[in-house]
């Protein structure tokens, strides 16, 4: 798993792209609107992930933009050393969330 991926992801209606870097365990990336944060683990084909996706804040006059909701989410799934799917959901929330990944590098 380590090295750089494109993610697609689908959560509910919210739908985008970013990019993750995996690496010894740990996940670091993001899309245009959000942060992620998070670690992973492989058994085999078998992918386990528990990543926190936090909105970017602008800061405008000193004052956050937008209000900040960080959500943490479970999900597993399938990996190879090209592709990843994984499936799950926010801990608070039963909206699915969906994830593909292509490796970039």
């Amino acid at each position: 798993m380590n090295g750089l991926w494109i993610a697609h992801f689908n959560a509910g209606p919210a739908h985008g792209n970013g990019l993750a870097v995996f690496r010894a365990g740990e996940i670091l990336g993001g899309d245009l609107a959000h942060t992620w944060v998070g670690t992973y683990e492989t058994e085999g084909p078998s992918l386990y992930a528990r990543v926190r996706v936090t909105p970017y804040v602008a800061v405008q006059n000193g004052e956050p933009a937008m209000p900040d909701r960080t959500v943490t989410m479970t999900l597993q799934g399938t990996c190879s050393e090209t592709d990843a799917e994984l499936n799950g959901h926010a801990d608070d929330s039963e909206v699915m969330v969906s994830i593909e990944m292509h490796r970039a590098a």
